[in-house]
């Protein structure tokens, strides 16, 4: 009797977690997919951790990283690309990808490393990249930014942007307010202890 009971309790647990993992799962947005994987790139959503292969779905708040030798192209429901080089890691914030040009978005979190990003079938207004010197509005554009986090405590984070088409607004950390067109390139800095006002 006592070993039934044992084995009923233990299959109620596995319904449960079979359910909680189901749900999860359910949890998740897709919001584009990987076209090219080059060695090592992790996927970590909610905690849990995934190699991703080739074509493999990305999701809405999940954290992309890729390791040394390593990188990736994702592209996104809107037909926006982006590539992370070597050593490289973004959240993948935002994605709203609706009729209504008001409530479209894609909002993306960048902490280090190389990037490529092309803008896709969003307003032009919908796209915002954060990084830890600025916030990138991105309008009909193709740009490259690299990212050199602070490298001890009180150091400065460096963030390289150099626009290769369209044009592009950056919020800096002080609250100043830029413009890029295309052929132009900034270097921005920040100490990422220190409270960022970028718009």
């Amino acid at each position: 009797m006592v070993r039934s009971c044992a084995v009923f309790v233990l299959m109620i647990m596995a319904a449960l977690t079979g359910h909680r993992a189901l749900a999860a799962i359910g949890d998740q947005i897709t919001i584009g997919n990987t076209r090219v994987v080059v060695r090592t790139v992790i996927g970590t959503f909610e905690g849990d951790i995934r190699t991703l292969a080739l074509e493999d779905d990305v999701y809405h708040n999940e954290l992309i990283e890729t390791e040394q030798e390593s990188a990736t192209k994702l592209i996104f429901l809107d037909e926006s690309t982006l590539t992370l080089g070597p050593d490289s890691s973004v959240v993948l914030d935002r994605f709203v990808y609706d009729p209504d040009p008001s409530n479209a978005s894609l909002v993306m979190t960048a902490t280090k490393g190389i990037f490529r990003f092309a803008s896709g079938k969003l307003p032009k207004n919908a796209y915002r990249l954060h990084t830890p010197a600025a916030t990138i509005g991105i309008r009909g554009t193709v740009l490259d930014f690299a990212i050199a986090p602070a490298e001890r405590a009180g150091g400065q984070a460096v963030v390289t942007i150099a626009l290769r088409e369209g044009e592009a607004t950056l919020g800096g950390c002080r609250g100043e307010q830029l413009v890029l067109e295309a052929g132009q390139s900034i270097e921005l800095s920040w100490d990422p202890d220190e409270p960022c006002n970028a718009r």
